[in-house]
């Protein structure tokens, strides 16, 4: 027995049209990225000019698919939300009497992969799925459901993924949502089954709503997931300038200045990178401000008796998880880089001292050799004065080197330079005190 009637798909998918650090080369290739989604020679309007919502096709707004399969039917609907991109491929079942098969659905998901060419939304995106369930159907709304989001999970887990289920137009709504920030996943899709065509007719025209609404939390959560990313970047620079303070403190060999060096890059990749995270923050906040009008243009388009209080919760969530998340992240973050920061400057401090404790005694070593020398300078190079300083000290050694020829040349210079060299330290060192 066929269980559905008027299959259909519709993958809202986005793209960044330009960032605020990217080069006029990166946001030419961010076009591009979007452009593939489409049919070849299309011909996009895109003013430069800053607009909510704009149709890339204002003349016929949307393009038909050309189908490999004739027993479907679609369309591409491009437009742009400010700085992102957005695209809307419907495609459902080209007959709006009959009953279909539930693997109708599998048909024309493949449909939709196939305009694609393994292309996917560098933002996000969100899978909707809709159908009218016969009045003869065996099947329930929850059944139909879970084999829809069997088509992109496979074995799922409908009560792990399944967060929420709500009506609209009297059909009943689910939403399975799986995100993992850490490992960039975000796959969002939403399953409603309506009671009527009717239903389902009506429930179409908030198709133009739905692509803004999704935007948003797209861009929430890409937001989200960067300053994840940052966060795990920031973490990794703090333990390497760890590593490398241990390795100065514990190793007395290695070459400071260039360990010192390494940290100072870091501490500076560490300063770009911070700022970057509450920028992701301010990113969270105002695009929070426009779901929630988008989401409040919907409720107002519904019926009352409708429930999407599964939307509102995503709000909440973005209000008091990842808004909160981020904050509390820059702070610990700011409050590393000063200790970091902290500590280096008594690294540094410490090596300076070392550094100038070495000076003075290459000085003194200077000034000792640099007055032996100069003093030894007024004795004569012939030897005469070895033999009148026995005369004056009749030490057995100075007597041995005198008498040596070598000793009288090489060893008595030497060790004159010594003697004369200390008492011009002494020296220098009294007049020092005395100044």
């Amino acid at each position: 027995m066929s269980d559905i009637i008027y299959p259909t798909i519709d993958l809202f998918i986005y793209d960044l049209k330009n960032s605020l650090n990217a080069t006029d080369e990166e946001n030419h290739k961010f076009e591009v990225h979007f452009r593939k989604k489409l049919p070849k020679k299309t011909k996009l309007v895109d003013p430069d000019i800053e607009i909510e919502y704009l149709e890339l096709l204002p003349k016929q707004q949307t393009i038909d698919f050309v189908n490999q399969n004739r027993n479907l039917e679609g369309y591409y609907y491009p437009v742009r939300l400010n700085d992102t991109y957005g695209l809307q491929i419907d495609c459902s079942v080209d007959n709006l009497t009959d009953s279909q098969p539930l693997k109708s659905f599998s048909f024309i998901k493949e449909e939709i992969e196939a305009k694609l060419r393994g292309k996917t939304g560098s933002i996000g995106q969100t899978w909707m799925l809709s159908g009218c369930l016969p009045k003869d159907s065996r099947k329930s709304t929850q059944e139909v459901a879970k084999y829809c989001y069997d088509l992109f999970v496979k074995d799922a887990n409908l009560e792990e993924d399944l967060k929420e289920r709500g009506r609209l137009f009297e059909g009943e709504f689910f939403e399975f949502w799986q995100y993992q920030p850490s490992q960039e996943i975000n796959l969002h899709i939403i399953v409603v089954i309506y009671p009527s065509l009717q239903s389902m007719e009506k429930a179409a025209e908030l198709y133009n709503y739905w692509i803004g609404l999704f935007s948003y939390k797209h861009k929430i959560l890409f937001a989200y997931t960067q300053s994840r990313l940052l966060k795990k970047n920031l973490i990794e620079y703090y333990q390497k300038i760890e590593e490398n303070k241990r390795s100065i403190e514990q190793n007395k060999k290695i070459k400071t200045d260039k360990k010192i060096k390494e940290v100072e890059n870091i501490i500076e990749t560490y300063m770009v990178d911070l700022p970057k995270l509450n920028f992701q923050k301010q990113i969270v906040d105002l695009n929070l401000i426009n779901y929630k009008n988008w989401l409040e243009i919907i409720k107002n388009k519904t019926l009352e008796s409708d429930n999407l209080q599964l939307l509102d919760k995503f709000s909440k969530l973005s209000t008091q998880k990842y808004i909160v998340q981020i904050e509390k992240d820059y702070e610990n973050m700011e409050l590393g880089l000063r200790l970091l920061e902290s500590n280096i400057n008594i690294i540094r401090s410490r090596i300076e001292a070392e550094k100038a404790k070495s000076d003075r005694s290459f000085q003194n070593l200077v000034t000792v050799v640099g007055t032996g020398t100069a003093l030894m300078a007024l004795i004569d190079d012939e030897g005469k004065k070895c033999n009148a300083i026995t005369e004056v000290i009749p030490n057995q050694l100075i007597v041995k080197v005198c008498n040596d020829p070598l000793g009288k040349f090489i060893g008595f210079p030497i060790i004159m330079i010594f003697v004369l060299g200390c008492l011009g330290l002494v020296l220098k060192g009294i007049l020092s005190k005395l100044s």
